[in-house]
C-alpha cells in the first residue's frame, strides 16, 4: 500500500440506513475519530450498519464461492458510496455469552502460552506423596513388570495415538506391513488385516498390541524385547494390561513416573494444562470445575437424626427399608468403626463422605443370611445420580432434583484439571495459582520475579514464552483491568469488560492499516482508568490504524482527532450531522448539542436544594378496609330458598 493510498479519506455519500437522512460525509484516516449525539440519532447506523456492514460485505464477497457458503451472505447497506474503506473489525457492546469453558485466559490467549511454559519448562510432582516425579530407566519399567503379583498374562501395549480425528487406515496399513497383527482401538482389540472403519470426525485414541507374554521366571527376555519395541513406537510409554476380570492397567514411562508410588504418568504436553481438552480436564466435572449434583445439606435437613433414624430423607429410617439394604449399612459400619444410632452431626468428616460418596476400593464386609460378604460400597449418592441421569421421566427427574444444586466439583474443587496436571509447578507455583492471581498482580510477577527463580537452562527457554505472555498482561492493564484473574468466567464478565478484553487483544495483535469499531468502551469503567483507555485506542491509531468510537464520554470526545456530532433530536427527529470536524469545529456549529455543553454555554445544574415530597402511590402503605358483609334477613333468604327448590 502506498503512502498516497494511505492517507485517502473514507468517503461516505447518500448513506440512509435507518433513520439516516442522506447523510454525505468524509473521516480522515488513521486518526481516532469519535461519534457522538442524543441517543437514537444515528450513531450506530453509520458506524456499525454502514461502515462495519460494507466493509465485512466486501471482504467476504473477495473469498471464494466455496468459503462465502460459510459465511452466509451480508446485506448490502443503504448508502450510495462507500470509497477508502478499509478491513474492519467490530468490537461491540455485547456479553460474553453463556459458555462456562470461555476464561479470560482463553479469551486473550494468555492461558495457551501459560500451557506451553508449564509443558516445557514445569517440574511434575506426584499427586499422592508430592515427591517430585522423575524418568524411569529401561530395566526398572521391566522389573516393574516381571514383579507384578499374579500377573499370569500380561498384554503389553504402545499407546500411538492420542484423542486425533482421522480414518488412520495408511497408518493400520503401515503397521500391517512392519509386522503388528493387532491394536486397541478406543478400547476393543481389532486385528489390523480386518477392515477397521473409524469415523474421520470422532477423535480416536489407538494402541498397538506389541506382544501378549505369560509373565515367569524364563519370560524376562521376551519382556525386555517387547518394552524396547513399544518404548520405540510410543516415544517411551507402555501399558500393562493384565487378563482377568479386576484387572488393572499400568501406564509406565520412560520419561515420567514416580519411584516412591510406582506411578507413571504420560509426559506433560500443552493439551494436559486445558481443562478444554480430555488430556488434561478433571473427568469427574469434564473441566467445568463445577456439577450438578445431590446436595448433603439437601439430603440430610436434620442432621441431629442418625442414619437409623432417616438423617437421609431419600433412604428413611433403615427399620423401613429391606433387610439387604439395612446389612449393607450394618457392614459398613462395622468396617468403618462408627454407630448407625449417632447423630449424623457428630459424625466425622471422613465418614460422612464414605456414607455419601463410597469408599472407593476399599472391600466392605457384611453378613447375609449366615455367611460373610465382601464388596465395594459406591456410596449414597453415585446410585441416585446414576438414575438421575438414566431418567426419562420429567416426573422422576423432578423429584431427584429436589435435592440437587450446582457444587463445586469434589475432585478438582473448582480448578477444573486433573490431578497430573495440578501438581506441576514453574518456580514454585501451578497453573492454578497463577491463574487464580489477579493480572495487576500476576503482570509484577512475570515482569520481575518468575525468570530469576528458574534455572538457567530453564529461562533460556522460558524467556520468549515470558515475553509474550508479560506483553498480554500489559495489555490488560493498560485498559483497566488489572482487578480481572485469569479464570474468571466469560459469563460473569459485562459487556464493557469483555470489550476491553477484546480491544487488548487487537492491541497485541499489531495490525496495520485496520478500521476499528468501537461501542461506548468506557461503560462500567471507573473514570480513574479513562486515561489508560484512551491511551490504548491512541496507541491503536498510531499503530497506523483508523479507529472510531461511538461515545458520550466528555474526556473521549476531548482526546479525538475528529468528532462528528449527530442530532438535532432522536428517531425519526435525528439523522442528520449537526456539527464535526475538531473540538474547536464542534463548539463554533450553531446546531450542535454536544458543542454547547463542552463548551459550557449549555449545563445541567445540580439545584441546591432537592424537593422534599411524598413518596410514589406505590410506595405508600395502603389502608385495607375491613370487609363488610351485608346480612340479609332470614325469613327473605329462607322464601328465596323455598322458591329455587320448587
Amino acid at each position: 500500500m502506498t503512502d498516497a493510498l494511505r492517507d485517502d479519506p473514507i468517503e461516505v455519500r447518500g448513506a440512509r440506513e435507518h433513520n439516516l437522512q442522506g447523510i454525505d460525509l468524509t473521516l480522515p484516516r488513521n486518526k481516532l475519530i469519535v461519534f457522538t449525539g442524543v441517543s437514537g440519532s444515528g450513531k450506530s447506523s453509520l458506524a456499525f450498519d454502514t461502515l462495519y456492514a460494507e466493509g465485512q460485505r466486501r471482504y467476504i464477497e473477495s473469498l471464494s464461492t466455496y468459503a462465502r457458503q460459510f459465511l452466509g451472505q451480508m446485506q448490502k447497506p443503504d448508502v450510495d458510496f462507500l470509497g477508502g474503506l478499509s478491513p474492519s473489525i467490530s468490537i461491540e457492546q455485547k456479553t460474553a455469552g453463556a459458555n462456562p469453558r470461555s476464561t479470560v485466559g482463553t479469551i486473550t490467549e494468555i492461558h495457551d502460552y501459560l500451557r506451553v511454559l508449564f509443558a516445557r519448562v514445569g517440574r511434575g510432582r506426584c499427586p499422592q506423596c508430592g515427591r517430585p516425579i522423575e524418568a524411569q530407566s529401561r530395566e526398572q519399567i521391566v522389573g516393574r513388570i516381571l514383579a507384578m503379583p499374579n500377573a499370569g498374562y500380561v498384554t503389553l501395549l504402545a499407546p500411538t495415538v492420542r484423542q486425533q480425528k482421522g480414518e488412520f487406515k495408511d497408518y493400520f496399513a503401515e503397521l500391517l506391513r512392519r509386522g503388528y497383527v493387532r491394536a486397541r482401538v478406543d478400547g476393543r482389540i481389532l486385528r489390523l488385516s480386518d477392515a477397521v472403519a473409524l469415523d474421520r470426525q470422532m477423535r480416536h485414541n489407538i494402541e498397538v498390541v506389541v506382544d501378549r507374554i505369560k509373565i515367569d521366571e524364563d519370560s524376562r527376555p521376551r519382556v525386555a524385547e517387547a518394552v524396547d519395541q513399544a518404548l520405540a513406537l510410543s516415544a517411551g510409554n507402555l501399558i500393562v494390561a493384565p487378563e482377568g476380570e479386576n484387572a488393572v492397567e499400568t501406564m509406565l514411562s520412560s520419561h515420567y513416573a514416580c519411584a516412591n508410588c510406582e506411578l507413571s504418568f504420560e509426559p506433560p504436553s500443552p493439551q494436559l494444562f486445558s481443562f478444554n481438552s480430555p488430556q488434561g480436564m478433571c473427568t469427574t466435572c469434564d473441566g467445568l470445575g463445577q456439577q450438578y449434583t445431590f446436595d448433603p445439606d439437601l439430603l440430610l435437613p436434620d442432621k441431629t437424626k442418625s442414619l437409623r433414624g432417616g438423617a437421609i430423607v431419600t433412604i428413611g429410617p433403615l427399620t423401613a427399608v429391606g433387610r439387604w439394604r439395612r446389612h449393607l449399612f450394618e457392614g459398613l459400619a462395622k468396617t468403618l468403626d462408627f454407630s448407625l444410632d449417632e447423630p449424623w452431626e457428630k459424625l466425622s468428616p471422613a465418614i460422612q463422605n464414605a456414607v455419601l460418596n463410597g469408599t472407593g476400593k476399599r472391600i466392605i464386609t457384611y453378613r447375609w443370611r449366615n455367611m460373610h460378604h465382601g464388596g465395594l460400597w459406591e456410596g449414597v449418592i453415585p446410585p441416585m445420580l446414576s438414575k438421575y441421569k438414566a431418567a426419562t421421566s420429567s416426573f422422576h427427574r423432578m423429584a431427584y432434583e429436589k435435592y440437587m444444586r450446582v457444587k463445586r466439583c469434589p475432585d478438582c474443587d473448582g480448578a477444573r484439571l486433573n490431578p497430573q496436571a495440578r501438581f506441576v509447578q514453574t518456580a514454585g507455583k501451578t497453573i492454578i495459582e497463577m491463574a487464580a492471581k489477579p493480572v495487576g498482580e500476576l503482570a509484577a510477577y512475570f515482569e520481575n520475579e518468575l525468570l530469576g527463580k528458574l534455572s538457567e537452562v530453564e529461562a533460556f527457554i522460558a524467556t520468549e514464552l515470558v515475553k509474550e505472555i508479560r506483553t498480554r498482561l500489559g495489555f490488560l492493564v493498560e485498559v483497566g483491568l488489572d482487578y480481572l484473574s485469569l479464570d474468571r468466567t466469560a459469563p460473569t464478565l459485562s459487556g464493557g469488560e469483555l470489550q476491553r478484553i477484546r480491544l487488548a487483544g487487537q492491541i497485541g495483535s499489531g495490525l496495520v492499516g485496520v478500521m476499528y469499531v468501537l461501542d461506548e468502551p468506557s461503560i462500567g469503567l471507573h473514570p480513574r482508568d479513562n486515561a489508560r483507555l484512551l491511551a490504548a485506542l491512541a496507541r491503536l491509531r498510531d499503530q497506523g490504524n483508523t479507529v472510531i468510537v461511538v461515545e458520550h464520554d466528555e474526556e473521549t470526545i476531548r482526546a479525538a482527532d475528529y468528532v462528528v456530532d449527530f442530532g438535532p433530536g432522536p428517531g425519526v427527529r435525528g439523522g442528520e450531522i449537526v456539527g464535526k470536524g475538531t473540538l474547536a469545529d464542534l463548539v463554533a456549529s450553531p446546531r450542535s448539542l454536544t458543542g454547547k455543553f463542552m463548551s459550557g454555554a449549555e449545563r445541567i445544574e445540580i439545584p441546591d436544594r432537592r424537593p422534599v415530597g411524598k413518596p410514589p402511590s406505590d410506595m405508600r402503605p395502603v389502608k385495607k378496609k375491613a370487609a363488610t358483609v351485608k346480612k340479609k334477613p332470614v325469613k327473605k333468604a329462607a322464601k328465596k330458598l323455598l322458591d329455587g327448590m320448587r
